[in-house]
């Protein structure tokens, strides 16, 4: 499985940062500076693991997490934010996100949630389908 992560960021430093951060690690990296361009993206590229702001301007990260969901029940989500106390951890794991980190990001805390994510979705693929 090829390890390519979309991040979504309205904070221009915040998309670059990852973008660098993540390319060192060994990822194929995306940025979106709007949960709608990252939407038009995802309709013409599979993207494993979405990484996301939680508070942006003209849709939150949650929103922007259902709206994944109602097509794309594969990829990991992970939610990224700097204001953790806003969110419950229910309410973001009830809107389809399959994790949760606090910004300021640190690089082995990412690492370990990218690595963990395309772990589970190689579980996901080989579990047996259930009709």
């Amino acid at each position: 499985m090829k390890k390519k992560v979309l991040v979504v960021d309205d904070e221009d430093f915040q998309r670059e940062l990852m973008q660098k951060l993540l390319s060192k690690l060994g990822y194929t990296v995306a940025v979106a500076e709007s949960p709608e361009v990252a939407l038009t993206l995802l309709e013409t590229e599979e993207f494993p693991v979405i990484v996301t702001d939680l508070i942006m301007l003209d849709m939150d990260g949650v929103e922007f997490c259902r709206q994944i969901r109602e097509s794309n029940m594969e990829s990991i989500i992970i939610a990224l934010t700097g204001h953790g106390e806003l969110y419950d951890p229910e309410k973001l794991k009830n809107a389809g996100f399959d994790n949760h980190l606090s910004k300021p990001i640190r690089i082995d805390v990412i690492q370990q949630a990218l690595e963990e994510g395309f772990e589970e979705l190689k579980r996901r693929k080989a579990a047996p389908k259930t009709t």
